[in-house]
């Protein structure tokens, strides 16, 4: 066989390897990347539920965002407060006094030889009192007014730090929602690549058998399949890392 028909032959091969990596990569994209019916990711199981899933569950259960919502209640009670200024105050008094007499008196006669006399006088009396007062501020310089009017900026202050907080809560969750969607496509890509890999070094090693390659190409195929499985590694543990960081 000439020199020029081993080399048409060479290339045929690389074509139909190169179109059948090509093929595996676009399906492991398709299978990793597209949505199921449901709406659900298929592939690697890469996520557990839809976008919409996702920034539900962010909304309802983040904890930052949950802290902010209490600090907003918070301060919210702190405009009826300020409005007490506005209303009467009333106050009510009571008190019980219970005492208890117990008295001797001595009283000397006033003719020789007429002995003293003594007198005794027991008792015991309670004394109860009750008060109520009620007063209403008629003017105080503007005082209630103003804190009312602090009340409530601090309450919509609260409430526009509320809305950024959760919009940076959604956006870190849809970018970790989309970010364990790339990774999981990539995983799906390099896993694939690999078996592509794998079939070439195999077909590689009977050419070389059959005399139509050299060493040479042995070698080079043995590397770009430990390339490819060093990819497949680094894959993995993006998908990992984007995993825990989705969930």
């Amino acid at each position: 066989m000439s020199r020029d028909a081993r080399g048409r032959r060479a290339i045929g091969r690389a074509a139909q390897i190169a179109a059948l990596a090509a093929s595996a990569a676009l399906s492991a994209i398709s299978l990793a990347a597209e949505p199921a019916a449901n709406g659900r990711l298929v592939g690697t199981g890469a996520g557990s539920g839809t976008m919409d899933e996702a920034l539900i569950q962010a909304y309802q259960n983040n904890p930052q965002l949950n802290s902010q919502r209490s600090a907003t209640r918070a301060i919210d009670e702190n405009v009826p407060t300020a409005l007490a200024g506005y209303r009467p105050r009333v106050s009510g008094t009571a008190s019980l006094t219970d005492q208890y007499l117990d008295q001797l008196t001595r009283t000397t006669g006033t003719t020789a030889g007429v002995p003293a006399t003594y007198t005794q006088a027991k008792g015991s009396f309670a004394v109860q009192s009750y008060g109520l007062t009620a007063t209403q501020t008629l003017f105080n310089g503007f005082q209630t007014a103003t804190r009312t009017r602090q009340a409530e900026g601090q309450v919509f202050s609260a409430r526009e730090q509320l809305r950024t907080t959760e919009q940076t809560v959604l956006l870190s969750a849809a970018t970790a929602y989309m970010n364990l969607l790339q990774t999981a496509a990539i995983l799906e890509l390099q896993r694939s690549n690999v078996n592509v890999l794998e079939v070439t070094l195999r077909q590689t090693r009977d050419r070389f058998t059959a005399g139509e390659v050299t060493r040479t190409d042995v070698a080079q195929a043995e590397s770009r399949l430990s390339g490819g499985r060093s990819q497949l590694s680094l894959a993995e543990s993006n998908y990992v890392t984007a995993q825990a960081q989705y969930l």
